[in-house]
């Protein structure tokens, strides 16, 4: 039986070695000692943007170990839990199904089960250990050495964590895309130096750092010409504070991204406000591949709330920023996060969240309850505030805004929207095709024959009614896979 001794630390293992069974024609990979037929992974993403891109960096490093991915969790010889630690809700999803996994595992022999993610950096010694069907547990920084940790669990060696923090001088890496889709997640920084009071992130992502602005515009070249990338969305935990040790900025990589031909649309997330410069509000206007959508998380309409999580800016200060983009891009469509009864709210801060939704107009938010985060500065103070009474204000501050959004997508109704299609589905028994507009808002449209495939082309659609949620329409155009002068046009 092959070890593994220090591998799994800096990707210094043994690296694959591709054959042909001459036998069964089979794909087979040599890694050290050890021969990896074709296998069946098993994954589960919870959270953010981030950990989805980090799931498909995952899925396609394995790739070179003879594994495909699986919907069915019976056909799975590997199961992997990418975590997430900053919600209440996706904590709990997946210690459920981390519990339920076991039986998966009593009922296939030799089926190994890791967890990677923010939960796995911040716990996954104690998981290793709590759970005897838990093979390994890995941390965000180490992703790029996950065949080197499954190589480890094959030659005998379970049991282990990884979770050191990377801390070599330059962070660089190279976008993988294992997914045959024209868009593609890329990471421009990572880590979070905010620290937020109720926030977990800093913690379990580590200290931002940032690549080189020309390694970007080189990788997301690369995506265009040889995998034919259309649409870009660049990732960080505080995407616009990118750039800053290196004296570049995201306006920066903004421009020289819209030089790229064939790259239709940028998108960026998630910001903070106390980032967004007059220099990143000009690129909104003068950017002719920008999305004309910003996510600005706000979290309260309070100053003092504001203040209590450290969130470094003024509710004031923040409308001011939506001002200043709405003249820079008249059609720019901006949605935010909003944390209900937060650690003491009062009534009086609460009514002032809801004061600012009205001020600010968002096309939709996300919404949710405070749940504390060990480790944070928030944990440690005393909340007086009743559970009940959280629930009733987030349930108030999704009414108010769903009022709010029903009247601003009634002003949708007979426009016509350019968008990339991505899925389709069935409502009301109907089958209908959706995709997400330049401004990122849902549509959906009945295809002219039940028979016509329409995924991940281009369409024009014009908008015949709308709800709060989302906005039916009808195929005005299908311009194929590859459309002409998107740029240009209808992009809205």
């Amino acid at each position: 039986m092959a070890t593994a001794s220090g591998l799994g630390t800096r990707g210094e293992g043994p690296r694959e070695i591709i054959t042909i069974d001459p036998v069964t024609g089979e794909k087979m990979v040599t890694m050290g000692d050890l021969t990896f037929p074709p296998r069946k992974v098993w994954m589960k993403t919870f959270g953010c943007q981030m950990n989805y891109h980090d799931s498909d960096r995952i899925a396609a490093h394995l790739k070179d170990l003879n594994f495909t991915k699986t919907e069915e969790l019976d056909e799975a010889d590997m199961v992997l839990f990418n975590t997430c630690a900053v919600r209440d809700l996706s904590n709990n999803k997946f210690y459920s199904q981390l519990g339920e996994i076991k039986h998966a595992k009593k009922k296939k022999n030799g089926l190994v089960v890791g967890i990677g993610g923010c939960v796995a950096q911040t716990e996954g010694k104690e998981l290793v250990k709590k759970y005897q069907h838990l093979d390994f547990a890995f941390g965000t920084d180490v992703i790029d050495t996950i065949n080197d940790m499954v190589f480890r669990v094959y030659a005998g060696d379970s049991k282990f964590t990884i979770n050191s923090w990377d801390r070599s001088e330059n962070f660089s890496i190279e976008t993988k895309v294992s997914a045959d889709s024209p868009q593609a997640f890329v990471n421009i920084i990572k880590g979070c130096n905010k620290y937020c009071t109720y926030c977990i992130v800093p913690y379990t992502r580590g200290k931002e750092r940032s690549r080189l602005m020309a390694e970007v515009v080189e990788d997301v070249r690369k995506l265009v010409k040889y995998q034919g990338i259309q649409e870009v969305t660049l990732l960080g935990q505080n995407v616009n504070s990118y750039g800053k040790e290196n004296g570049e900025t995201l306006a920066m990589l903004i421009t020289e991204l819209d030089k790229i031909d064939g790259l239709e649309l940028i998108r960026y997330t998630t910001s903070h406000p106390y980032d967004v410069s007059d220099e990143l509000i000009a690129v909104h206007g003068t950017s002719k591949k920008l999305s004309k959508h910003l996510h600005l998380p706000v979290q309260s309409g309070s100053a003092t709330v504001l203040e209590r999580m450290h969130r470094e800016y003024t509710p004031e200060h923040y409308l001011g920023l939506l001002e200043k983009l709405r003249a820079a891009q008249p059609e720019i469509v901006l949605s935010t996060d909003i944390i209900a009864g937060f650690v003491n709210e009062t009534e009086e801060e609460h009514q002032d969240t809801l004061d600012l939704l009205s001020k600010a107009q968002f096309d939709f938010i996300y919404s949710y309850t405070y749940s504390p985060r060990a480790k944070t500065r928030a944990d440690k103070m005393e909340d007086l505030l009743p559970v009940d009474v959280k629930g009733a204000r987030l349930r108030q501050i999704q009414a108010h805004q769903l009022d709010i959004q029903n009247k601003i997508h009634q002003t949708m109704i007979g426009k016509t929207y350019r968008m990339l299609v991505d899925s389709d589905g069935h409502m009301g028994g109907t089958k209908k095709w959706k995709g997400r507009t330049n401004c990122n808002r849902i549509v959906h449209f009945v295809p002219e024959t039940i028979e016509q495939d329409y995924k991940w082309h281009w369409v024009d659609v014009k908008i015949t009614s709308a709800t709060a949620l989302s906005c039916q329409g009808e195929l005005v155009k299908d311009l194929g896979k590859t459309a002409p002068s998107l740029s240009q046009s209808l992009l809205q």
